[in-house]
């Protein structure tokens, strides 16, 4: 809900979505269970149902399968039925009031008296349980109550409702599919857990590798690392201070930070070294008012891009553009004052 389009939240298909639940009574987005064999349908939503009435908080809320909706028993009761027919013959029924006839009328007739099948069902609920391949009857519906939907928001609650889900129809058949938003979101907050750290953490490493393979002298090394570690470390104390959530849009602008961070602390001391070289002593001053001029703009130009998506519609972009801002303003200040300062007071000793 952080990440769709914002008219979608104000007058789309979000925010209506909120009075469809509200009208129909039940999640309008099912999870769907897919068994390959139709005989374990029933075997995981029976383990299921029977879950779902142990736990009191359960996250559980409708388990439907094709024969939910049909009607258990039946040869056993078209014969009562058919007995009552021989008992009361129409001399008999006259005698009965209104409210009895009527349901005499609607128990007795023809259509009452032969097997339900699956194909007498409306097609509103064939089409619910009908798969591309048109096979019909394997798939298990398993909806979470209306007045519990917030729990699913906490990630770690999502995380178990799900795997609880498939340990349970893995039981039955291993490997059993299972589709549906709740699904696919707890996947994806699994996998940006997983993989994004190692993804930020191995950007952040190949920059390192590349500042050595490159100075190939410590001192050198130091300073330009230090310049890029400050910017990182400020970035990150704004994104704890400020309760920025890491999604997997904007956690992409981190490894983006760490390569155009570095850039600024390597032009700064790259012409500050120069400057050392030719005239004994380097002068920071100098080296700003003609490098960090260059150094500033290319921030500024790649701001004024990142800008712009803060007016996007997408709030996943808008998440993105703000972080990558953040970052380039750490970075850039951390090369341009920090990093001279820290030269100044160098010099002076």
């Amino acid at each position: 809900s952080h990440l769709r389009n914002k008219a979608s939240l104000e007058h789309g298909s979000a925010y209506l979505s909120q009075h469809l639940d509200t009208i129909f009574q039940h999640y309008l987005s099912p999870l769907v269970i897919l068994p390959r064999l139709p005989e374990h349908t029933k075997k995981i939503a029976m383990l299921l149902k029977e879950k779902k009435r142990l736990q009191e908080s359960s996250l559980l809320g409708s388990i439907q399968t094709l024969e939910d909706f049909l009607p258990t028993q039946q040869l056993e009761k078209i014969k009562i039925l058919k007995n009552i027919e021989k008992q009361l013959p129409p001399s008999l029924r006259t005698k009965l009031d209104k409210k009895d006839q009527k349901l005499l009328q609607e128990f007795l007739q023809p259509e009452a008296l032969k097997p339900f099948q699956v194909s007498d069902l409306p097609p509103l609920v064939l089409q619910k349980f009908t798969e591309k391949n048109q096979s019909i009857g394997k798939m298990i519906l398993v909806e979470p109550p209306l007045e519990r939907q917030a729990l699913l928001q906490d990630a770690s609650r999502l995380h178990h409702f799900i795997k609880d889900l498939r340990e349970t129809a893995d039981a039955v058949e291993p490997q059993t599919p299972i589709a549906g938003t709740l699904a696919i979101t707890s996947d994806m907050i699994q996998h940006i857990t997983r993989d994004g750290p190692r993804a930020t953490l191995f950007a952040f490493l190949a920059v390192v590798l590349l500042v050595i393979v490159l100075f190939r002298n410590f001192k050198t090394i130091g300073l330009i690392l230090f310049s890029l570690f400050l910017g990182v470390l400020w970035l990150a104390g704004i994104i704890l201070g400020c309760n920025l959530k890491i999604n997997f849009l904007n956690f992409i602008a981190l490894p983006i930070t760490f390569g155009i961070g570095v850039d600024y602390g390597v032009n700064i001391f790259q012409r500050y070294r120069e400057n050392d070289k030719k005239n004994q002593k380097g002068d920071i001053v100098e080296v700003l008012e003609h490098t960090g001029g260059a150094v500033g703009l290319s921030s500024f130009c790649t701001m004024v891009g990142y800008l712009s998506l803060l007016i996007a519609g997408n709030q996943g972009f808008v998440s993105f553009g703000l972080l990558a801002i953040l970052g380039e303003l750490t970075c850039v200040i951390a090369a341009t004052v920090v990093l001279p300062a820290y030269l100044v007071k160098k010099q002076e000793k």
